[in-house]
């Protein structure tokens, strides 16, 4: 960064959670699921010996409602800046009062112990980098409890360990690891995959906590359309980005490799069906449904894919 970093201060608080405002089209609603995030958190805070951090990037231009400061007190809110929302949760993270720093999106709600669990696992296991939990979907129906399976069940080994891939949304780090790789000017979900990789081949460990639950907001199959267009495209474009990822070969075929990638997306989809869909409300009579569903939800990849294929490519690392 060019700059040296602050230290944390002895009896500074155990966590710090960012809680991270940027969902462009919140309305009412989403206003009022911050706010049960919020609340959820200020419950156990006190008790976590928690700093919690409002990262307000200001969502479809619109200033978050004035009362959102009285549900937790002592709410530091952190935002927006000029240099984009990317940059914005870098200084929020530089801003951190704690050595350990969760992120939570404002419409993952998290279960109770959640920040407990969070800041116990990584005391548990001073090897760990980054640590992410179960996010599950509403419990409303069959198509919810899949798509929130095949949405997040790759992150999810099963059980405590570790795992290849951390979540931006429902995740603790060390600050230290987040200040060595500070997130890059680019789509959210893609930087947070490049900050990932890079800690992770920089040697950090990264793990899998199933006591960190939280929901997360669900729109239906229009979000899921957005979702999966852009998991098609960050499936790609962080291999063109970084040579190093693993399967970064795929990307230099060109359309000849849309069915291999969807193909073997689509594998991957089913045995995480098997492996870890009981976690996510999903029985085992409801396995065929699964399956057929991952086929749909990956062939809403492929507009992605190509996409990211027809980008020019990148300057030579």
């Amino acid at each position: 960064m060019g700059r040296s970093q602050p230290a944390v201060q002895s009896g500074s608080p155990a966590i710090t959670v960012l809680v991270v405002s940027d969902y462009g089209s919140w309305d009412d609603s989403g206003w009022d699921d911050l706010r049960q995030t919020l609340r959820a958190l200020g419950a156990e805070a006190l008790e976590a010996d928690a700093e919690v951090v409002l990262v307000d990037s200001l969502p479809g231009g619109r200033p978050s409602p004035p009362d959102l400061k009285d549900v937790i007190p002592g709410l530091r809110v952190v935002g927006p800046s000029p240099n984009g929302p990317q940059e914005l949760l870098n200084e929020a993270v530089r801003s951190a009062s704690s050595d350990l720093v969760a992120l939570l999106d404002g419409d993952c709600l998290p279960a109770p112990g959640w920040l407990r669990a969070a800041t116990e696992v990584m005391r548990a296991h001073p090897e760990v980098a980054a640590a992410s939990g179960r996010t599950l979907y509403p419990d409303t129906s069959l198509l919810n409890r899949v798509l929130g399976l095949l949405s997040r069940g790759f992150i999810d080994p099963g059980r405590a360990g570790p795992t290849r891939f951390v979540t931006s949304y429902n995740a603790v780090f060390r600050r230290d690891s987040l200040l060595a790789h500070p997130l890059q000017t680019m789509q959210r979900a893609l930087a947070a995959r490049m900050q990932t990789e890079a800690i992770r081949l920089d040697g950090g460990v990264l793990w899998f906590e199933p006591h960190m639950q939280a929901t997360h907001r669900f729109e239906g199959w229009r979000m899921e359309s957005r979702i999966r267009r852009n998991v098609g495209y960050r499936a790609v474009r962080v291999r063109q980005l970084d040579p190093r990822v693993p399967h970064a070969w795929v990307a230099r075929w060109g359309k000849l490799s849309i069915p291999l990638i969807v193909g073997a997306r689509t594998l991957d989809s089913f045995r995480d069906c098997i492996r870890v869909g009981r976690f996510h409300g999903v029985r085992w009579f409801e396995l065929p449904a699964a399956l057929a569903i991952a086929v749909g939800v990956h062939l809403l990849e492929i507009g992605g894919i190509a996409a990211a294929l027809a980008d020019p490519p990148p300057e030579p690392r």
